[in-house]
């Protein structure tokens, strides 16, 4: 748990341990030990609580629903996190909303609602900022996925499964690759676009190529893929591999599927015994846990073994017991349609939404100006402009207030807060500035105006900060800035620029502060 011998700022244990706090947060957010996850999170919420960071605390305890839903369940998990949601919006917390969102959608996924768990999924995408791990953005794009996936909405459900199939790829993440390309394959092949089912079974026998251990989680959607490609004798192989490891969980329609196929296999390969005897397996699992889908594939399989084995009487009369339950299951999809088309515009206008939310994310919460996601998505096109004009102008500069720790230390953190906000609004009035950034503390990114004059908007900038009083806080409390410039050249990107700009502001910092280095 947080450690108290962690190095520490300006004297501040509250800040390192709120640090660690985060820290083991996000390392939870990714782990697979869902067990340890919840008992972890129960701990952590309480640190969080003493320390009187309710946004920390909140954040624990969506993580561990999370975790506690996917073992044993938690059946009051979605009513908890729309309440905090609720807060989440509130206080203009995009991080935990977008925690809350994935929790609430993970259960309507369990739930069997994809369209509402893709709707859920969507926002909490949008939402993450960009400081997040990308195992995470990952993690929930796969989520985002199954639910587009499952709801019919399969051009979207692919399109972010090759997204999250980037991310995978870059993070090595065997497990996340297999999971991705199960989810993407099933559905392929149940909506008949073969090339699409070979592109996702290629990717899984990647994974399982890297990682030999994930063959026997993943040994039905092989042998799906083997018998796709009418190849039995591989199916088998694959399927009598796995049954010594089977895992001990399993679930029961996945045990039941798995000896479907087994005698799917077997019957490919003549052995109609065998796929007798595996299909009365099944049905044995399906009549106990009352998977209807399931027995009605198993009467399917029974009636072609019996055409296999010329007993056409038997044949017909398990054809007519399989339409019978493929018509009721017909019905039962018509009464759902209308559900599957509120869905279909719930997840379309939840895209639009997101496109709104991320637009909201890209404001910093406190100060009402842009913030670091605004600067990673938004200053290459800035730059881009830039470099079109003749000759190329533009330029922009990083403030950092100087000594603001003490001012934390001083009065606390409502009156740090105060001062972010009125520098940010100071800084927006400057007439050579177009757009304002916090992207971390102290620290603000400005962007000039193309034709801006550096050294009179470093005037400007200076004498603002200076010019500033905080009569509710102290009467004596007086503020400054060091500013770093860089300006626009041929070949110039976003981030050569904040490269120069950061040196400069170190120069500035390091000739005494309340100055700017960087000047053309």
């Amino acid at each position: 748990m947080p450690n108290d011998d962690a190095v520490i700022e300006g004297g501040s244990l509250r800040l390192a341990q709120e640090r660690d706090l985060t820290a083991l947060l996000e390392a939870m957010e990714i782990s697979a030990d869902l067990p340890r996850v919840v008992g972890e999170a129960t701990e952590i919420r309480g640190i969080a609580e003493d320390l009187g960071r309710l946004d920390v605390a909140f954040w624990a305890e969506v993580t561990g629903l999370d975790a506690l839903a996917r073992t044993e369940g938690a059946p009051g998990a979605r009513t908890r996190g729309q309440e905090i949601l609720e807060w989440a919006r509130e206080q203009g917390d995009a991080r935990l909303a977008s925690r809350c969102h994935a929790l609430i959608a993970m259960m309507d996924l369990v739930a069997g609602h994809s369209g509402s768990g893709a709707e859920q999924a969507t926002i909490a995408v949008s939402l993450l900022d960009g400081s997040e791990l990308p195992r995470l953005r990952a993690k929930l794009l796969t989520r985002q996925a199954l639910g587009l996936l499952g709801a019919g909405l399969l051009q979207h459900g692919f399109d972010v499964s090759r997204r999250a199939l980037t991310l995978a790829e870059q993070l090595d993440d065997h497990v996340l690759l297999g999971q991705l390309a199960s989810n993407a394959f099933h559905a392929a092949l149940d909506e008949a676009m073969p090339d699409e089912a070979r592109f996702w079974m290629r990717r899984l026998e990647a994974a399982i190529a890297a990682s030999p251990d994930l063959e026997s989680e993943l040994a039905d959607v092989l042998a799906r893929g083997h018998l796709a490609d009418t190849r039995p004798w591989d199916a088998l192989d694959v399927l009598e591999r796995s049954a010594d490891d089977d895992p001990v969980n399993l679930q029961p329609e996945t045990r039941a599927i798995r000896m479907l196929l087994l005698a799917q296999a077997h019957h490919g390969v003549g052995d109609l015994p065998a796929a007798r005897s595996a299909l009365d397996r099944a049905e044995r699992i399906t009549a106990r846990h009352a998977l209807e889908e399931v027995a009605s594939m198993i009467l399917e399989e029974r009636a072609a073994i019996a055409a296999s084995g010329a007993d056409f009487r038997l044949a017909y009369e398990l054809h007519r017991q399989f339409h019978q339950a493929a018509r009721s299951r017909w019905i039962e999809a018509r009464r759902s349609q209308v559900d599957h088309l509120f869905a279909e515009q719930n997840v379309t206008e939840a895209l639009a939404r997101a496109e709104q939310a991320e637009a909201a994310v890209a404001v910093d919460p406190l100060t009402k100006v842009r913030n670091r996601r605004w600067v990673e998505d938004s200053l290459p096109d800035v730059v881009l402009t830039w470099q079109s004009s003749e000759p190329s102008t533009g330029s922009l500069a990083l403030l950092d207030l100087d000594h603001f720790k003490q001012v934390n230390d001083r009065f606390g953190h409502p009156a740090g807060d105060d001062v972010l906000v009125a520098v940010a609004s100071c800084l927006e009035a400057c007439p050579g500035v177009r757009h304002v950034a916090r992207i971390g503390g102290e620290e603000f990114l400005l962007v000039l105006r193309q034709h801006a004059d550096q050294e009179q908007v470093a005037q400007q900038v200076l004498s603002a900060v200076r010019g500033l009083r905080w009569p509710h806080i102290h009467s004596g409390l007086r503020l400054t800035a060091s500013l770093g410039f860089a300006a626009c050249v041929p070949g110039s990107t976003s981030d050569t620029l904040l490269r120069e700009a950061d040196r400069n502001l170190y120069r500035a910092k390091r000739a005494g502060r309340d100055r700017a280095v960087g000047l053309w």
